[in-house]
């Protein structure tokens, strides 16, 4: 591919095209551009990825998020001349990736099978919400069911009054899973030369993340809940006396145990017969949580921390999203990113976890504009300057400068 494509990364030289909207597949997308991949979104001419305009206006931080270090090519694969430049691309990308409903690739003449004849070297990445078969194949899925269905929503809300919490956990993971095998892949085809075809959902994914509990369960032992595993690992949280969080992780090793206990000057509940060891405070969790609850109540949090710590003991304050960035350990790690733009404000996000000693990443670049890069992506596959005017008139793809 053309030059104005490369980033620096693991991935220089790698290029993926993305047929893919929302979270799973875009997150995947947007983790192998961080790793320096050359991500080529496919868009739908005028719209766009949903997430664009998934809030007030058409410049949505849902679409930020996910979608940094991209590439837009906007084609209308519904018409034989967008089927035509999909297929001129899966030619010459590495990678892939996409997350339609089941059968939608195939439809347009470019499942796998097609996919890989056109290019043996393919990685073929797939995301469904409930695998490529089975009883549930054609049903719609998002992220609430792939939680649900997987039982991890029984694992952070009581089934008897079940609601749905917290960030999107399937979606999520998915990426990650997907991301993870696409690399698999992608490694073994550097062994043999030859591609293949890597699958996962929503339920499979997130499934496979909750194979701690589920062993657990598969070899008899209690069905878990919510509190099941801040039982067994020993994790609290508490009210301070001006109203903040903090959390406490005391695993097993009895020193940390103990180091609470002195740290909140209650030493004696350390020969306590109900805490003496962990699998006693295990089995009265709720009772010692609710009664150090009343003696974390008697100072600031900011004083109980500074005593845990001084005892080793593992802690933290519980912050909100705004308090995160501005913690002194975050910011010495660099963790907030800014983006710069050209056409608007820059964005504020969170950089990739990970540090190469050999390949330093540049700062990823900003989420594209709907269709910035369709005319360079083009001409790049051959397509002349007469050829790309025709296919923007009738409707096939939609320019930048053609954009409102």
């Amino acid at each position: 591919m053309a030059q104005w494509l490369i980033v620096p990364g693991p991935l220089e030289g790698i290029t993926v095209a993305e047929v893919a909207s929302y979270i799973a597949g875009p997150y995947a997308g947007m983790l192998l551009a961080d790793l320096g991949a050359r991500v080529i979104k496919i868009e739908v001419p005028g719209g766009g990825d949903p997430f664009r305009a998934w809030e007030a206006g058409d410049d949505a931080p849902a679409f930020w998020a996910y979608n940094r270090g991209k590439h837009s090519l906007t084609v209308n694969l519904r018409e034989p001349a967008g089927v035509d430049i999909l297929t001129r691309l899966i030619r010459r990308v590495d990678v892939l990736l996409e997350n339609m409903r089941p059968g939608a690739m195939d439809r347009l003449g470019l499942g796998y099978t097609r996919a890989s004849a056109i290019n043996p070297r393919l990685v073929y990445t797939s995301i469904t919400g409930f695998g490529s078969s089975g009883p549930y194949r054609d049903r719609p899925a998002f992220d609430g069911i792939g939680q649900a269905l997987s039982g991890l929503l029984s694992l952070l809300s009581e089934r008897s009054s079940a609601q749905p919490v917290g960030p999107n956990f399937s979606d999520s993971l998915t990426g990650l899973f997907a991301a993870y095998g696409t690399l698999a892949a992608l490694v073994r085809r550097g062994q043999t030369g030859a591609g293949q075809r890597v699958d996962t959902s929503l339920l499979a994914a997130t499934l496979a993340f909750l194979v701690g509990p589920a062993t657990e369960t598969l070899s008899g032992g209690p069905l878990p809940g919510p509190l099941t595993r801040p039982a067994a690992s020993q994790t609290y949280a508490w009210l301070a006396s001006d109203g903040l969080p903090l959390t406490v992780h005391l695993s097993s090793p009895p020193k940390f145990w103990e180091g609470l206990a002195r740290a909140i000057e209650r030493a004696d509940l350390i020969e306590d017969p109900r805490f003496r060891t962990r699998q006693a405070r295990r089995a009265h969790y709720a009772e010692l949580r609710d009664e150090l609850a009343v003696v974390f109540r008697t100072r600031p949090r900011d004083e109980w921390l500074a005593r845990l710590t001084a005892h080793d003991v593992p802690c933290a304050p519980v912050y909100d999203l705004r308090d995160v960035f501005s913690d002194p350990q975050v910011e010495h790690l660099g963790l907030q990113t800014s983006i710069p733009r050209t056409k608007a404000t820059s964005i504020r996000t969170v950089r990739s976890p990970l540090e190469y000693s050999a390949t330093p990443s540049a700062a990823p670049a900003a989420p594209p504009r709907l269709g910035q890069h369709t005319a360079p992506i083009l001409a790049d596959l051959g397509y002349t300057p007469e050829e790309i005017e025709s296919l923007r008139t009738t409707g096939v793809v939609t320019l930048e400068e053609h954009n409102n």
